[in-house]
């Protein structure tokens, strides 16, 4: 019977293939307007070169740099010129310590247009000063000695010990200082072209190095102790290309756009910036650095096309894009590199990254490639055991299963389905596979038909159909998170510590949900463990930084060894001590599992959340919790990979805990500041609350005392009994159903009987994550009606009713109905909706909900529709609430609640929260106490609201980043940025009307603190039940009337210090009842002799125009939260009856992001864009430091076309002029008269 050998070749290489420059100048010929390069994080105008406009002509988008293949070749023409004249020549050496940038991608072309060796080394290195210092020795000894040229993105750089040593041609720094000129900066570069501009730019005679020409020098960790340098000319670099990205399903064309995140001194960052621009297609770099949230906005915002990513990434991308399925990634493919993927990082890559198809590659930097195509069905990868393939070598290459250790030229092939050691047969670097060393057996060697094998010590098996599965390494190289990490680097630098010289130390790798694999270190002897492992992490984080420091240290006692397992010949063996910790560590996660479930039933007060968290923490960075650095910002000793694995086992170990974000871990705060945030977080679970549950005891209001509005008017209860019970029996309910009854609130009651609120409904759609499991019911959608019903048990106000009438009652009343909870309000409330084929067709039910009429006033105002989703195999929902019962603060803990009811397979009962009906009474009850009054100081009707929303527009989305804005933060720390946004929004209500007052409503939550509630209660509460209403379960939204005074003369700073300190007066004002306040007006003016009736006032200035700031709004825009672990957001839908409403937040890395919506009837939706870009405008003018101490009247002149005339504002004394303002008529934005 004839077994076939593990030995597979991919197709053969084309006979002749165009170098790599010729493909690059055959783009820009070709394609001369295809978007090149994409640089999130850089100006438009980088260097003087103009950025194509974004195709959705949004300012926002135009704000960074986007150059067409025209534009970036200019760039490198420039570049190159001023290479050339600093001396540079073909074969030299160009190192460069650049982040992903515009400045990278000119270096590396215009070096390939010089014929220069390109060198890039990752800056993060620096500190390691021995592997620094041994990769620049080896790039110049490759280089025939010649001294090379640096380009550093810091100037700060050349000082680090391993570079300022170096004898260099020239250092050039990107970020420069005028002060010092013992290097040139990267501007005055690109502008020697001009030559007469070129200062201090001197050129330098060079002797030529020899042999070494057209190439490019990458570092591998490898398994020794220092990087080794691999040669890739010119020619390997076009084969490379053609082999990676040449594959069936790839399917780049020109216009393509490539996001790459990979540093770019790793094999696959230089891929990614190389084989895209060969077809025509550009690159987008989303940062400087990798991070999760800019990767997760490009992709959506510049509809990327293809990504290659680290395993490890793609949840922390998915985790940012969150909710937002509406606005998914178009991505053709995902190639998956460095590090084994699982399942659910292919299903993720489906599921949240939109992809069409995915592909997984094995590769490393000596030149090894073997790749799947693109597919759409994962079951195409898997092997047996649900392993996942790597596919098959690509043209041009060969790969077979070899016995391992073995010698020789004759190597034979393993018969398929055995594993062994991969050897390679490629492309690969000559004269030898590494700089200075020569090929060794174990590296390399060539079989009797001159083909050149590669030894890569990975282990792997070949099955009958010729696929690659990778099993393990034969070698010591650990991968975390794509990164190799070399043991005996690790090894050598603990070695060089005379505190650890009677330890002997021992790093291997070990398995993590993460980041793959992470670095763990055994010690043997009589040491103290944790002062040995406080030294290693010590060490190893001020030498090498906090990717290489071991996660946990261990004694070999752990592993149950009494001594260091041996080969024949007396070496430690490593792969036992590998496979020990790897049976260790799956040991302590099925107790982790068991842990888990038992602390679930047990009480967790702040001691024992304190030592969790401890030990989490302990447990992730290696040290013992005594050892722990608790005021060290969290970003100096933990990397991101870290943070979520820490951010994980909280997740899994801590009740409460399972939906904490990226956002509740920060990794500038400290360790000590973090534990204490959480620890806030769960202090509101207090047994004591009184809760919606222990509020009730379900009987109907027998008595007048048994309402507040009755206890003092008797007369009113029978009145009220009547019209609640015509009221609700329209809907099948008697009186017996009734629970409770008591007062909306002003702003509830005022904008309901106006039908304000029935234009501002909430109809959000969601979809589970999870598939209908057919053996809980029968029924599509039966768990999450029970899940519905636990939620609903603990917000009472939900499904209920709001009535009023006009003679009988107080005309003044409003009044919340609720309902007892029971089988026939679920069955109301909760309804089935039938199936839907896709997600898509779910969100267009959002948008032309089947049943408009529901949810108006009076009620019922919560009602649910539930379908089972086909395509998805989930159940989607589609809530229907009215304003008048929920606001966005509580939207939030509502879907809190909602999530944590669908955990498990029956329905999770709730923490209770306090009862919205104590918040409303008390409201009422002390809204005319002697507290509540000595706070005093001595637009037309509308048309009626159609609840289909035809005709509502669509508003305007829009985010930018703000420079200044982190400065102007740290140097006036009062100063908030709501402030900042809101005094943006009046200077240009003043540039619209010419007045010097602007005037509109600002939406508040209200949650501070109770209102009007006595000193008594508020102070010294033992229960701290009132001491603020965060967690009270009802809507508490309130709005406060802004009246801003824009005077031309007074200073930036001067304003936003007064608008500061009037935000404080209206927080702590802000349950004013609006009745009452237009009464005061009232007086006011009888007492100036004007008198005017201002009844309506507040509603008008309110339904005209909003500003509603919105906590986490960036965070929620940008996708950075997946904030519920058992459904997604899909849709969410309000309309409000209002003519603008102007929602911001902020966000971003730096917390510098902008984020506004504006909405509402009173704008077409493209003069909403128009103001989003003008409000842009007056909010980097206010932050920019030239303003800071200017006249406001500059901030306002920056709206002003250059051409045109800046106007001081009018002083109040002043009549008004609109001819004052030099602006033109169209850029005038005047509303629709509608509510003037």
């Amino acid at each position: 019977m004839h077994v076939s050998s593990s030995e597979v070749w991919g197709n053969a290489l084309p006979d002749h293939l165009p170098t790599v420059l010729q493909q690059f100048r055959d783009s820009v010929a070709r394609y001369p307007e295809n978007i090149a390069l994409i640089c999130t994080h850089q100006d438009a105008n980088l260097y003087g070169i103009s950025s194509s406009k974004h195709p959705d002509a949004n300012t926002e988008h135009n704000a960074y740099l986007r150059w067409t293949f025209t534009s970036f070749k200019t760039g490198v023409d420039h570049l190159k010129a001023g290479l050339e004249l600093l001396g540079v020549q073909r074969g030299m050496a160009i190192v460069t310590l650049l982040p992903n940038c515009a400045e990278f991608a000119l270096t590396w072309w215009a070096a390939m247009e010089l014929g220069a060796v390109m060198a890039p080394l990752d800056p993060r290195r620096l500190s390691n000063v021995k592997e620094v210092s041994h990769m620049v020795k080896t790039i110049i000894e490759a280089t025939n000695n010649a001294a090379p040229v640096i380009i550093a993105f810091r100037h700060e750089y050349f000082e680090s010990t391993a570079i300022a040593s170096v004898h260099a041609q020239a250092r050039i720094a990107v970020l420069s200082s005028p002060e010092l000129r013992s290097y040139v900066s990267f501007g005055d570069l690109m502008g020697s072209h001009r030559r007469d501009s070129v200062k201090d730019i001197q050129s330098a005679e060079l002797k030529l190095p020899s042999g070494l020409k057209d190439a490019s020098i990458l570092f591998t960790s490898g398994s020794t102790s220092l990087p080794k340098g691999v040669l890739r000319c010119h020619p390997l670099q076009a084969s490379l290309t053609y082999q990676n990205f040449n594959g069936p399903g790839y399917d780049t064309l020109p216009g393509d756009l490539w996001c790459s995140v990979a540093p770019n001194s790793h094999s696959v960052g230089t891929s990614s910036l190389i084989a895209p621009m060969l077809l025509g297609a550009g690159i987008v770099y989303a940062g400087a650095t990798f991070s999760a949230e800019n990767t997760a906005e490009a992709l959506l915002r510049e509809r990327c096309t293809h990504i290659l990513l680290v395993p490890a990434m793609v949840n922390l991308i998915a985790e940012h894009i969150g909710h937002r399925t509406q606005a998914r990634p178009k991505l053709k493919a995902v190639m998956l590199a460095a590090s084994p993927p699982t399942r659910q990082n292919l299903q993720a890559c489906f599921d949240v990254l939109g992809a069409r198809g995915v592909c997984i590659r094995y590769g490393s930097t000596e030149g090894i490639v073997c790749t799947t195509d693109i597919i759409a069905d994962t079951g195409k990868l898997l092997g047996p055991g649900d392993q996942l393939s790597v596919g098959r070598p690509v043209p041009g290459a060969g790969v077979k299963i070899c016995t391992p250790n073995g010698t020789g030229t004759v190597r034979p092939a393993l018969p398929r389905g055995t594993p062994g050691e991969i050897h390679y047969c490629g492309t690969l670097s000559h004269p030898t596979i590494y700089i200075g060393q020569e090929d060794t057996e174990d590296v390399c060697y060539v079989d009797r038909d001159g083909r050149r094998w590669f030894v890569t010590g990975d282990e792997g098996v070949i099955d009958q159909s010729g696929r690659l599965f990778i099993v393990g390494r034969l070698k010591d190289v650990i991968i975390r998170g794509g990164e190799n990490i070399s043991p005996a680097a690790i090894e050598a630098r603990l070695a060089d510590n005379a505190a650890l010289a009677s330890t002997s130390i021992q790093v291997v790798g070990q398995p993590d949900p993460v980041s793959g694999e992470t670095p763990i270190a055994i010690i043997d002897g009589n040491s103290d463990v944790k002062a040995v492992a406080a030294e290693i992490h010590r060490t190893i984080l001020h030498c090498m930084g906090p990717m290489w420091v071991p996660q946990e240290v261990i004694h070999l006692s752990e592993l149950g060894l009494d001594d260091w397992p041996r080969t024949s010949v007396g070496k430690i063996h490593k792969i036992t001590l590998r496979e020990l910790s790897r049976k260790r560590y799956y040991s302590r996660k099925d107790h982790e599992v068991t842990s888990t479930i038992h602390n679930s039933n047990q009480v967790w007060d702040a001691d024992r959340l304190r030592k969790e968290l401890l030990g989490i923490w302990a447990s992730a960075i290696g040290l013992d919790e005594d050892s722990l650095p608790l005021s060290t910002p969290i970003s100096e000793f933990a990397d991101s990979l870290t943070v979520a694995r820490v951010r994980g086992q909280i997740r899994r170990g801590i009740p409460g805990l399972e939906k904490i974000s990226i956002q509740d871990i920060p990794d500038d705060d400290t360790l000590s500041g973090q534990i204490e945030m959480i620890i806030g977080r769960l202090s509101g679970n207090k047994s004591l609350l009184r809760s919606e549950t222990q509020d009730h005891n379900d009987q109907p209001p027998a008595v007048a005392a048994d309402m507040v509005h009755t206890v003092a008017q008797p007369n009113d209860l029978e009145p009220t009994r009547q019209l609640v019970i015509e009221t609700i029996s329209r809907h099948g309910f008697t009186w017996d159903d009734v629970a409770d009854i008591f007062p909306a609130h002003n702003f509830v009651d005022e904008l309901s009987r106006k039908g304000v609120l029935n234009s501002a409904k909430f109809q959000n759609a969601y979809i589970t994550k999870t598939e209908t499991k057919p053996e809980v019911s029968q029924v599509p959608g039966h768990r999450v009606k029970r899940a519905f019903e636990a939620m609903l048990r603990e917000n009472r106000i939900l499904p209920s009713f709001l009535v009023w009438q006009p003679s009988g009652l107080n005309p003044h009343i409003a009044l919340h109905v609720t309902l007892k909870p029971s089988e026939a309000v679920y069955e109301h409330v909760l309804q089935d909706g039938g199936s839907v084929d896709t997600v898509d067709e779910l969100q267009q039910l959002a948008s032309a909900h089947p049943h408009p009429e529901w949810t108006l006033f009076p009620g019922i105002l919560f009602r649910v529709l539930i379908y089972n989703v086909k395509s998805t195999g989930t159940v989607g929902f589609i809530i229907s609430v009215s304003h008048g019962v929920m606001d966005a603060t509580y939207l939030a803990r509502f879907q809190s609640d909602l999530d944590q009811a669908l955990a498990g397979a029956i329905p999770q009962a709730l923490r209770p929260h306090i009862s919205y009906k104590l918040w409303a009474e008390s409201y009422y009850s002390f809204r005319e106490s002697p507290q509540a009054m000595a706070s005093w100081p001595p637009a037309p009707e509308r048309g009626p609201f159609d609840p289909s929303g035809n005709g509502y527009g669509q508003g305007a989305r829009h985010s930018f980043e703000v420079p200044d804005l982190v400065m102007l933060r740290k140097q006036y720390p009062q100063i908030s940025v709501p402030i900042i946004v809101k005094a943006a929004l009046a200077l240009f209500n003043v540039y619209k009307t010419g007045h010097d007052h602007a005037v509109f409503s600002n939406v508040q939550a209200g949650r501070t603190a109770w209102p009007f509630m006595p000193g008594s209660f508020s102070n010294g509460s033992k229960w701290g039940l009132f001491d603020e209403a965060t967690d009270v379960a009802g809507p508490l939204l309130q709005s406060v009337t802004n009246l801003i005074k824009v005077s031309p003369d007074e200073s930036v700073i001067d304003m936003l210090h007064r608008l500061q300190a009037d935000q404080q007066g209206l927080t702590q004002h802000a349950h004013a009842p609006w009745p009452d306040i237009e009464r005061a007006l009232n007086k006011a003016s009888e007492a100036t002799g004007q008198a005017k009736d201002h009844r309506g006032s507040m509603r008008k200035i309110f339904t005209t125009q909003v500003f509603n700031w919105i906590p986490g709004m960036g965070a929620q825009v940008a996708g950075l939260r997946e904030p519920f672990a058992n459904f997604k957001i899909v849709k969410s839908v309000t309309r409000w009856q209002v003519g603008l409403i102007v929602r911001a937040g902020v966000g971003g890395v730096k917390n510098d992001q902008v984020f506004l919506h504006l909405f509402g009837d009173g704008l077409e939706d493209a003069q909403m864009e128009h103001m989003t870009s003008k409000l842009e405008t007056l909010v980097r003018s206010l932050t920019h430091p030239s303003s800071w101490h200017a006249a406001v009247n500059k901030c306002i002149g920056s709206l002003v076309s250059t051409t045109g005339r800046i106007a001081a504002v009018p002083n109040s004394s002043q009549s008004l002029d609109l001819e004052l303002w030099a602006a033109p008529t169209n850029d005038r934005v005047e509303p629709v008269a509608r509510d003037r």
